[in-house]
């Protein structure tokens, strides 16, 4: 029953952020396809996007998180447009 209790906890908690224009960090985990660990060791380094943190929860605004996925586009190199020409 505990359990129960904690996954309805966190699908309120999802709602709530979402409804606020924010991303929960197991959200951010479960897009970038990551464990939640590897989100907080981002976090810890400033490698991912920017995040609030209210009481002891992290939440990543959802226009910080498409402007961070914007940041890791790749451009096609010089070589590889050359060679599809």
């Amino acid at each position: 029953m505990n359990n129960e209790m904690n996954v309805d906890h966190a699908a309120k908690r999802n709602t709530l952020a979402n409804e606020l224009g924010f991303m929960t960090e197991d959200q951010v985990a479960l897009l970038a396809m990551v464990k939640p660990a590897t989100v907080e060791d981002w976090r810890k380094r400033g490698n991912g996007p920017s995040y609030t943190r209210f009481g002891s929860a992290y939440f990543y605004d959802i226009d910080d998180v498409k402007e961070h996925l914007k940041s890791l586009t790749k451009q096609k190199s010089r070589e590889a447009i050359l060679r599809s020409i």
